[in-house]
């Protein structure tokens, strides 16, 4: 058996190479992500306007007036590397991957110091080839920032909880969960989590100094807050939003304490999760006896974070199980080893349940978990996208002067084409309407063409067809409403005859 002729920690350098040389061929030509363009466009709006707007969401919640309902830290992030690099496409990706880099650093040395160097290598592993991690580390994307200064924060927090003095150590784990808050409102999970974790322990005195650093921290998110663009506009934003229809991200009551009862779906909704989440809870079960010796702040924490995620976060994604990845890896990692160490002996943990039986099963679910996240991460590195083709498309279809165009288009055609056009608006941007119960097509997506003076159409088939163009009537003039120009990379380009 491969661990019985090599060390784990070999094994584990070996495996950790491969995956690097795998990342890094990955960051050749990445695909876009809808998130680089969606999360970034406002930051091409700050550097230019110095302010955030969206052109691509023109029309929704007055965001092509001003935008306050945007990732504030993570954006002026994104703002740095813009006025370092220029507004690309990998000028805004590399930002998470900065983060992901000083993460990995963070995670090393607390694993190494807290545990020994080989515990760290394996965590290391687990988290490194983990799907999630491997896309999002290099998306324009919040949660890569936010993880690490929650992960800040839990480290000053643990050294705080050891000492009854340590105010200042307080104080700056609640200014790094503050931060995290001020990168996406979901990081208010680590304030609630913290101030939590304190009343648990009954440390009365340092509750209000982590609220203050907290308040300190979060006070970033409200830098662009202005009086004519205030907190009754950001509530108009949030409270109307497509992408937020229904949901009950601001109750009014207690239902959203349902919620918690689909939570569950964030674990299991993809192979991806469904490798993490057995894995873990195979190794919570089995080895929880072992685990809450070792690590009895750090599992209260878990929960307190899991479920606070539960209850504020909109969506039930599977990428925001990112925030509190390390913690599920960390707790999986000890587990892993103990199971290890305890392999040969009959040492009991659930019930009748022993570690030379669950041995087995942990090498097993782990053994799938790095199987399913490398097969993952191949299809994400291997997906390339030519630089150059949005360009292309423009000289094809409109020639050198594309000044005066307005286009629907997939949000990705901002990369290299947003200085050119007048305005570049997303598909997406029409289509989310439908979630509010509006008719986006036939007669009423002309009435929106013209309310938009929109003149072409860059349009993928699932949109050629949820717009219904094949069938548009025709203009008032008795002039057919579209004219089909062709093709180009999936796309169908239209141009519109009712705006001159």
């Amino acid at each position: 058996m491969l661990l019985n002729r090599y060390s784990p920690a070999v094994i584990f350098r070996i495996i950790l190479l491969l995956n690097a040389c795998l990342y890094v061929f990955g960051l050749w030509h990445r695909a876009p992500d809808i998130d680089d363009a969606w999360i970034g466009e406002p930051v091409w709006w700050m550097h230019k306007l110095g302010y955030a707007k969206s052109e691509l969401m023109h029309g929704v919640t007055s965001q092509e007036v001003r935008s306050l309902v945007h990732h504030k830290l993570f954006s002026l992030n994104g703002l740095i590397s813009v006025k370092l690099f220029g507004f690309s496409l990998y000028s805004l990706k590399v930002v998470s991957l900065v983060w992901l880099m000083i993460f990995c650093v963070i995670l090393y040395r607390y694993m190494v110091k807290k545990f020994n160097r080989d515990l760290a290598l394996f965590v290391l592993l687990l988290f490194t080839i983990n799907a999630f991690v491997f896309q999002y580390s290099f998306v324009f994307r919040p949660e890569i920032m936010v993880m690490t200064l929650g992960f800040i924060s839990w480290i000053f927090l643990e050294n705080a909880l050891n000492s009854r003095k340590k105010y200042f150590i307080l104080l700056l784990s609640g200014l790094f969960a503050g931060l995290a808050a001020s990168g996406h409102l979901n990081g208010l999970i680590f304030i609630g989590a913290g101030g939590l974790l304190l009343l648990w322990n009954k440390r009365w005195s340092g509750i209000p100094v982590f609220a203050a650093g907290s308040l300190a921290g979060f006070a970033v998110y409200f830098y662009d807050f202005t009086p004519e663009f205030g907190f009754n506009y950001w509530m108009m934003q949030i409270n109307n939003s497509p992408a937020l229809f229904h949901s009950t991200v601001l109750p009014k009551s207690f239902s959203f304490l349902a919620k918690l009862w689909r939570e569950h779906l964030r674990f299991f909704h993809s192979p991806r999760e469904i490798a993490l989440s057995l894995m873990v809870i195979f190794v919570l079960i089995s080895g929880y006896k072992l685990l809450y010796k070792s690590l009895k702040q750090e599992m209260r924490y878990l929960m307190l974070l899991a479920i606070l995620l539960a209850l504020l976060a909109v969506h039930s994604t599977g990428k925001y199980l990112l925030l509190y990845m390390p913690h599920l890896l960390i707790v999986a990692g000890l587990a892993l080893r103990q199971l290890y160490h305890f392999r040969k002996k009959k040492v009991l943990l659930a019930g009748r349940f022993s570690s030379r039986q669950a041995w087995p099963w942990g090498l097993a679910l782990a053994i799938i978990y790095t199987g399913v996240n490398v097969g993952w991460n191949v299809m994400t590195a291997t997906d390339k996208w030519n630089p150059q083709v949005n360009r292309e498309l423009t000289l094809k279809f409109t020639g050198h002067e594309a000044s005066g165009i307005k286009v629907v288009a997939p949000m990705q055609f901002i990369f290299n084409e947003i200085k050119y056009y007048e305005r570049i608006q997303a598909d997406l941007g029409f289509g989310d309407r439908e979630k509010t119960g509006m008719d986006i097509s036939g007669a009423e997506f002309i009435d929106l063409l013209n309310l938009y003076k929109i003149n072409r159409l860059y349009l993928t088939p699932e949109y050629e067809s949820k717009f219904e163009i094949n069938t548009l009537p025709p203009l008032k003039n008795g002039q057919q409403a579209v004219t089909r120009l062709g093709e180009f990379n999936g796309l169908i380009i239209y141009k519109y005859n009712g705006i001159k």
